[in-house]
């Protein structure tokens, strides 16, 4: 058989590296502290339940080892003040504005306010179901979403993001507080000066020489719904599904 000379030089560099790799995969050795895997079975699905019970290993731990941490941000954000007791939320109406809002298949919306601390108070819709609620909920909205946008009330949510009122539709008591927005209608005194604040940073502002901060009221306002919650919880058990 003849071969040009083209070929050959081909076939001397092909045969070079398969010698080269050979020599390659003869001289390696093991690391240090490892071994050949030979685990069998499903080593995709072996990983995963390794993952998963490492998470839940981990959040168990967090528990006792986040205490300090959480105490630290609490002081970073200024919730620090010892909230009221709260046994019942306050029907927010007057003779011309009942506290009903809506009437919708299986639940009811109601204008609501419940006690934070001195000088806090929170306000927001509860969306009531007509039967003892599948579970509890807090939904918190964005803070330029109303709680009437979250529910539905009010356009400007699109309605596969108003879960506020998906869990309502499902058996959830759920109760939207009303979030600080970031227009500027209020930020000043009339009488002596506005400004062109967001609301949010006005407050911040103000909060900040007190040693409080925005976030650290909505953060009170929600565990106060919190409180609330798990009292109903005690007086009144959820329906199991």
């Amino acid at each position: 058989m003849e071969y040009n000379n083209r070929v050959v030089p081909r076939l001397v560099i092909a045969c070079l590296c398969l010698l080269v790799a050979h020599s390659r995969l003869s001289a390696q050795t093991a690391l240090p502290g490892t071994a050949p895997l030979t685990s069998q079975g499903d080593l995709a699905m072996r990983m995963v339940d390794d993952i998963n019970a490492y998470l839940l290993r981990a959040t168990v731990e967090s528990v006792s080892k986040g205490v300090p941490d959480r105490e630290r941000l609490k002081k970073i954000i200024g919730a620090v003040d010892p909230r009221l007791s709260n046994s019942g939320l306050e029907l927010d109406a007057t003779t011309a504005t009942p506290a009903l809002v809506a009437t919708a298949t299986g639940y009811k919306v109601y204008a609501v306010r419940w006690p934070v601390f001195d000088g806090v108070t929170a306000a927001g819709l509860l969306l009531d179901p007509d039967q003892a609620p599948v579970a509890r909920v807090v939904a918190v909205p964005d803070a330029d979403w109303s709680p009437e946008m979250l529910t539905g009330l009010a356009p400007g949510v699109d309605p596969a993001a108003q879960f506020a009122r998906h869990l309502a539709e499902n058996g959830c008591q759920v109760l939207v507080p009303v979030l600080i927005d970031r227009a500027d209608t209020w930020s000043g005194t009339p009488s002596v000066r506005m400004t062109n604040q967001p609301h949010r940073e006005w407050i911040y502002r103000m909060a900040f020489e007190v040693g409080r901060h925005i976030i650290g009221y909505e953060v009170q306002k929600v565990l106060a719904a919190v409180d609330w919650f798990t009292r109903e919880n005690k007086a009144m058990p959820r329906r199991s599904v």
